[in-house]
């Protein structure tokens, strides 16, 4: 019983709920986009993103990982200085993504929806990444509690309001352009007509 306990802890169900809820919008995103033929390729890449992070909070993948590397790291006697490499790599993720949400910005300028979307999720992948390597300091903060969850809890469910956000805004922006398209076809038949 204990085990269940541990396993349905506060931070744990808000990542679910978070991943959760990215993944439906993403996927009705997608749905939407099929539906209309428009590009539904990119709403259902991020909603299999965002199904691996929810399938990484019930099952810790990420802890899984991280044990691997430790693991191999004590076997070798290399443990003790990890420090640096961990260092370099968080470095390195964090100039991807910031170089990752420079470009999605301007990739889908003028579509703000899809660039949140992409953005939320890329983060998303990229705190995951973060989780992995779990460098000491950094989850010294991530892990503060506040109340009853932890702060990476937080972080996740902001960056799936953001997702989720995008998504929302992108299939309001596609039903407004349907309905001034709509709109716009009876002005240029009236036109033709006069």
């Amino acid at each position: 019983m204990a085990a269940l306990h541990d396993w349905l802890s506060p931070t744990r169900m808000v990542g679910l709920t978070a991943y959760g809820a990215a993944f439906i919008a993403c996927g009705t995103g997608w749905v939407y986009c099929r539906r209309r033929h428009a590009r539904s390729r990119l709403f259902s890449q991020i909603a299999g993103i965002q199904f691996f992070l929810f399938l990484d909070m019930a099952f810790d993948w990420r802890w899984k990982i991280h044990d691997f590397w430790e693991n191999g790291a004590m076997a070798l006697g290399v443990y003790g200085e990890r420090r640096p490499p961990q260092l370099l790599a968080l470095a390195l993720i964090c100039s991807a993504l910031a170089m990752a949400t420079i470009w999605i910005f301007r990739e889908f300028r003028g579509q703000t929806g899809v660039a949140m979307a992409v953005t939320g999720t890329v983060l998303s992948a990229g705190i995951w990444c973060c989780d992995a390597i779990s460098y000491h300091y950094l989850d010294a903060i991530l892990y503060h509690l506040i109340g009853k969850v932890m702060v990476v809890s937080l972080v996740w469910s902001s960056l799936a309001v953001v997702t989720c956000f995008g998504v929302w805004l992108d299939s309001r922006r596609s039903f407004s352009d349907e309905s001034n398209l709509g709109n716009a076809r009876p002005n240029s038949v009236r036109l033709r007509n006069q």
